[in-house]
């Protein structure tokens, strides 16, 4: 049996709960750029986790808030694919869908600033990425050349790279 009331509630519930997995991975998202920052490799596998378990959590929301829309799909006698969460929350009854709107919009603040928040982070990267590839360069021009061996047992003449890096972890 399809109840509007019922379909209000399940969706406040799961946006509030959307929002607060927004706001976990804000705040991962901010300890990982601190971590950039101070080059704190070792924080990097826990940090990994945390934001893949916190993107998990959003998308098995997704995932449900999804089946809301099909169970009102279904009631309504509609195809699944042609209603969005959007369209049932045109359908809701004033005051139930003035609230649905608000949590909505802060939802979709949140997103945002997550995409934002994201963006630094991958340009930390990139520049910590520029940064090694440049150390890489430097100190194979930089250093003395020694004898080697490659991978099929052939001499070769070439630079120590890396030794800056590994000297300074």
């Amino acid at each position: 049996m399809f109840n509007t009331a019922t379909t209000t509630a399940a969706i406040l519930d799961i946006l509030t709960r959307e929002a607060a997995h927004c706001d976990l991975l804000n705040h991962t998202l901010q300890q990982e750029r601190n971590a950039l920052r101070q080059l704190s490799l070792a924080e990097f596998p826990s940090l990994n986790a945390q934001r893949l378990k916190d993107l998990q959590g959003l998308q098995a929301l997704e995932s449900e808030r999804e089946g809301v829309v099909h169970r009102c799909a279904d009631a309504w006698g509609l195809s699944r694919t042609a209603l969005s969460l959007q369209a049932v929350i045109d359908r809701l009854a004033l005051p139930d869908k003035r609230e649905v709107e608000r949590c909505h919009e802060r939802l979709t603040a949140k997103v945002r600033a997550l995409r934002q928040e994201t963006a630094v982070n991958e340009l930390l990267v990139a520049g910590i990425q520029t940064l090694c590839r440049k150390a890489m360069h430097l100190t194979s021009e930089a250093l003395p050349k020694r004898d080697t061996y490659s991978a099929s047992g052939e001499s070769q003449r070439v630079g120590i790279g890396g030794t800056m890096l590994r000297q300074r972890g």
